[in-house]
């Protein structure tokens, strides 16, 4: 159980990080965070490359929207991020909040951390485990993981003084900010079994803030629609903090209906005061709630003996705490469920509960765990991801499953776990996105976080082009058919293109950078390593394309036509939403035909968008 000095136990969540600290002789308490027992998960870096996290990642998201990242742990399986310019490594972005935690500690106690359990999803295989332990490794000594539902089955029954006999099973509900999971355990003579779980990715209290600012929008955002674009959409650092602070009144107004009736809720920019009931609350979260309960059902059914078995249900995660949610799972299970004054502890504080020795603390059967993200992936808790819609094949490419294994050759699997709203199943697509010697391969974008105000999904060419070149004069060219005006080396200067995001169109634009350069026997060659992102701001959050590589062909033109073939490329693109990397595949060029005008030192293409270069020599 560790010896002297201070042992943590830490709940590492999608929107907020819980810590419970233990000293010898002495009952585990809650650890503050400026104030508050909730420290914000997100990670912001500043202009001098600090991670920031908690309330100071939120306040310089406000001026450096570009280098934040809310909810790192939906990041798992992203490899990296990119924070700005800064491209972070997950584990260096998950240590960064249990950074925090160890400092808080030793500040708190004046005493050396001898032990840290940190707790996983239940369905979280090897790969994401391991993540997650590596990242614990940076800033913490003796670390054990141990999974969340035997976390809060211990809590309920060791210091809640909730009954469970050996033998019978208990459904463990975690409704926290981001995500919900579910999962059945069964009590043994040492602890607790994982027998079933599932997740819902796009299922959280977020979501029924979302709600709750859609009613505030229908109410007074139709009187003056730009305004009200200004909150949910913010460009300025000022409408950002605006929008920031509308989030905060809407998840403070619903906190307050778990103990009272009534509340108003203060909509910044329009500075009015707002009434809502608890009813009209319930009202919002039913759709979100029914779906937290059909699932719960699914998971029992997994279980063959579930209905003679099933003894208790134990709450967990903050937005398990709204009153309609003991309701419904009472209604549907004819069980009481059992309520703490404070179900975001129980996780954190029920994981010092357990021994090192007991069972439960990793081991989940794969034959019955189950954690699926919305329309994407089904995942196995051993760690080998199922797919279960959106499914895209790229030629050459290689997936990575949810669960952090290789899929096979020539598939792409998205995940999906977007908020508030999304598209489900979207697949990869080809488009058009330089207009440099050829269209180069982008891919679609999916939304997969649950921001408030965030509703971007994936990404399609548009097949209209947005602009139509003048006819020049007849060029001349060549004995291999290239437009003398274009032999050189060139400069891109500035891109503009169209994706479909969304079900709209949308302009990335882009300040160029790409090297190109033109041979008269008939070659062409890109190097795109210094290139700049092409970006569009959607909803409030920045997307960018990352392309890195280089690229070659020959090529000839005919009657301000490009035409290019036998293409040779190394490198990738990656899309990004915010600072996640969203997409990615290998850099690759379209054999498609392309306008373009040259004219002594300036080029121009057309296309899906347009590009602007000029002659470097």
């Amino acid at each position: 159980m560790g010896g002297a000095g201070a042992r943590l136990g830490i709940d590492f969540g999608t929107s907020n990080t819980v810590a419970v600290l233990a000293l010898p002789g002495r009952e585990p308490r809650q650890m503050l965070f400026d104030g508050s027992p909730l420290l914000r998960s997100a990670v912001c870096v500043d202009t001098g490359e600090r991670m920031l996290v908690g309330q100071d990642a939120l306040h310089t998201s406000i001026s450096f929207p570009q280098s934040f990242e809310p909810y790192p742990k939906r990041c798992v399986d992203d490899g990296t991020v990119l924070l700005g310019e800064r491209e972070i490594t997950i584990e260096d972005l998950f240590a960064a909040p249990l950074r925090r935690v160890a400092t808080e500690a030793r500040l708190t106690t004046g005493e050396p951390i001898t032990e840290a359990v940190l707790t996983f999803p239940a369905a979280w295989g090897t790969h994401r485990r391991a993540t997650l332990l590596a990242a614990a490794e940076q800033v913490l000594p003796t670390v054990r993981l141990v999974a969340e539902p035997v976390a809060a089955a211990n809590f309920f029954v060791e210091v809640a003084g909730r009954q469970l006999p050996v033998g019978r099973c208990a459904v463990v509900y975690d409704f926290g900010a981001g995500t919900f999971d579910v999962t059945v355990v069964r009590r043994t003579g040492d602890g607790f079994e994982v027998l079933a779980t599932e997740g819902l990715s796009d299922c959280g209290g977020l979501d029924i803030d979302a709600a709750i600012v859609e009613r505030l929008g229908s109410t007074i955002g139709s009187g003056d629609e730009s305004m009200w674009a200004r909150l949910t959409s913010p460009v300025t650092a000022s409408d950002r903090r605006a929008s920031q602070q509308l989030w905060a009144n809407a998840r403070a107004g619903k906190e307050m209906l778990a103990r009272t009736t009534r509340t108003v809720i203060h909509v910044p920019l329009f500075d009015v005061e707002l009434p809502l009931g608890r009813e009209e609350l319930e009202e919002l979260a039913e759709p979100i709630i029914a779906r937290t309960v059909a699932t719960t059902r699914t998971v029992l059914g997994r279980i063959e003996d579930a209905e003679q078995t099933l003894a208790a249900i134990f709450l967990s995660g903050g937005s398990s705490r709204m009153p309609a949610v003991a309701s419904a799972l009472h209604r549907a299970l004819d069980i009481t469920p059992s309520v703490v004054e404070q179900p975001e502890l129980v996780v954190a504080e029920g994981s010092l509960r357990i021994p090192a020795t007991a069972t439960g603390s990793s081991a989940v059967p794969a034959a019955e765990s189950t954690s699926v993200d919305a329309g994407g992936t089904a995942v196995i808790a051993g760690g080998t991801a199922v797919t279960a819609a959106g499914t895209a094949v790229i030629a050459g490419g290689t997936a990575v499953t949810a669960g952090g294994t290789d899929a096979p050759a020539g598939a792409w699997t998205t995940r999906l776990r977007s908020r508030p709203a999304r598209v489900a199943g979207v697949a990869v697509a080809v488009v058009g996105i330089l207009g440099a010697v050829a269209a180069i391969a982008a891919l679609s974008g999916n939304d997969d976080r649950d921001q408030p105000g965030i509703g971007a999904a994936g990404a399609v060419a548009s097949s209209s082009p947005t602009a139509t070149p003048t006819p020049s004069v007849t060029p001349t060219v060549t004995a291999s058919g290239v437009d003398s005006c274009m032999v050189g080396v060139w400069r891109e200067v500035s891109d503009q293109s169209t994706i479909k995001i969304n079900g709209r169109d949308v302009q990335f634009s882009g300040a160029g950078g790409t090297l190109q350069t033109y041979t008269a026997g008939g070659k062409v060659t890109l190097d795109f390593n210094k290139s700049k992102d092409p970006a569009a701001t959607v909803s409030g959050v920045k997307w960018r394309q990352r392309t890195r590589g280089t690229a070659s062909a020959n090529v000839y033109h005919r009657n301000g036509i490009e035409y290019v073939s036998n293409v040779r490329a190394k490198g990738s693109i990656a899309l990004y939403r915010g600072s996640s990397r969203n997409n990615s595949v290998p850099l690759t060029l379209i054999l498609e035909p392309s306008e373009y005008i040259c004219t002594g030192n300036t080029m121009r293409f057309f296309g899906n968008g347009s590009s602007e270069w000029v002659r470097v020599r």
